[in-house]
Order: structure tokens, then C-alpha cells, then sequence
């Protein structure tokens, strides 16, 4: 048996993406890959425009998360963090 036995597609983890999607983000956790500080969410300092948002840290202000919006659509941009942290219901 190899790796290859083990792989499925992205499918796979469709109830753990619906769970993860499925909570209040702004309480949820991030931690700065510039400076390594970590905040919740709802902490960080959001400029907002049409298009969408840039939510900075409030340490460096460096770009953690970038989210664009567009008819039927939104795109995440979360390569300013190091990890998120997300708390799902266990029940």
C-alpha cells in the first residue's frame, strides 16, 4: 500500500469545510505570520471598501486576511497568517 491508496479529492472534506464555514468568525483566532502576534479576528483593523476588505494586525500592520467580493462570489486571501483557529460545535 502506498500514498496513493489513502488520496481522495477535495470532496472528501466537505462536512469539515461546512463546519468550519459555519461559525461566527470574528471571535475565531489568527496569528500574525510578520510579527507572530495573535488576535481574534473581530480585534483586527479592517479597512473596507466595495470591493471588499483587508483585515491588518494591529501589531505591524501586516495584511492577514484579504477578502474580495464579486456577484455570486467571495475569495479568501489568508496568506498573512500562520494559522486560524476555528472553534465548531463538539455535539
Amino acid at each position: 500500500m502506498d500514498d496513493r491508496d489513502l488520496r481522495l479529492d477535495g470532496n472528501a472534506v466537505a462536512g469539515l469545510l461546512a463546519e468550519v464555514f459555519a461559525v461566527e468568525p470574528t471571535v475565531s483566532w489568527t496569528n500574525c505570520a510578520s510579527c507572530g502576534a495573535s488576535n481574534q479576528i473581530g480585534a483586527l483593523l479592517a479597512y473596507v471598501h466595495g470591493m471588499g476588505a483587508v483585515l491588518r494586525c494591529p501589531g505591524c500592520n501586516q495584511a492577514l486576511l484579504r477578502l474580495g467580493r464579486a456577484p455570486g462570489r467571495v475569495w479568501l486571501d489568508l496568506r498573512g497568517m500562520r494559522w486560524l483557529q476555528v472553534e465548531v460545535e463538539t455535539g
